[in-house]
């Protein structure tokens, strides 16, 4: 099953909870993308790990139009977290190797997903949130100029919180920037670099965010190894 602090729509995260928000990684298929994950650079690895926990918070207060009728909430949630960790891997993979085109990111996943047991939707979910975080609101963004309601509601939230991460955390997860300043970015762009809907997933989760980054000032993602480290007692919901 997916993790407990999910079910919850409302809630202060507990030190279990970002535990396994932080670690959720450890779950995945040990397949070519999770290969290239545990290769990240610190840096980006931390990044990717944050980026896919605030879009799974920000997931879970999605507004029910946008949740796939054949999925839950839970479910959603899941899926945009996997998606929106795997945002960077893409463009690693271009810059770090010769002879890949720019979208081997997504087509390596999506052979990595023929062999999990994830739902279609899920597996479309995570597709689309890899695809089209970049785009923009206001159709100034990439690969294919989306624009508004064209833009998937996942993609939106991983745009929002790529955004988020790379401003609190900057390139080297220095922490320089304070959360609330951030805050007022997201909210002051709502409706051009981002979708309204993302924003108010973003605004109506804030309070465990916030959480989260304070948390993580402390105790990065790998601050004490650059491994991937098990959970005792893992609940995630099984991939593969």
């Amino acid at each position: 099953m997916v993790e407990r602090f999910l079910q919850r729509r409302s809630l202060r995260l507990s030190k279990e909870d970002i535990h396994r928000l932080t670690w959720f990684i450890y779950n995945e298929p040990n397949g070519l993308l999770a290969s290239v994950f545990a290769r990240l650079p610190l840096p980006l690895k931390r990044h990717c790990v944050q980026v896919g926990a605030t879009a799974g918070l920000m997931a879970m207060q999605a507004p029910e139009n946008a949740i796939p009728k054949v999925m839950t909430r839970e479910e959603y949630a899941n899926a945009v977290r996997y998606g929106s960790l795997y945002h960077d891997i893409g463009a690693y993979l271009v810059y770090n190797q010769k002879g890949l085109y720019p979208d081997a990111g997504g087509r390596l996943l999506r052979e990595e997903l023929k062999e999990t047991k994830l739902s279609l939707a899920e597996r479309h979910v995570i597709i689309e949130t890899v695809e089209n975080y970049g785009e923009r609101y206001d159709g100034q963004g990439y690969p294919d100029n989306l624009v508004g309601a064209a833009i998937p509601l996942h993609a939106g939230i991983c745009a929002v919180a790529n955004e988020v991460d790379g401003r609190i955390a900057g390139s080297y997860g220095i922490f320089t920037n304070p959360v609330a300043d951030v805050k007022k970015f997201v909210t002051e762009n709502k409706g051009s670099a981002f979708s309204p809907e993302a924003v108010e997933c973003f605004i109506q989760g804030y309070g465990d965010i916030l959480q989260l980054y304070n948390h993580w000032r402390k105790n990065p993602p790998f601050w004490k190894h650059n491994e991937i480290r098990p959970l005792d007692n893992p609940i995630d919901k099984p991939i593969g």
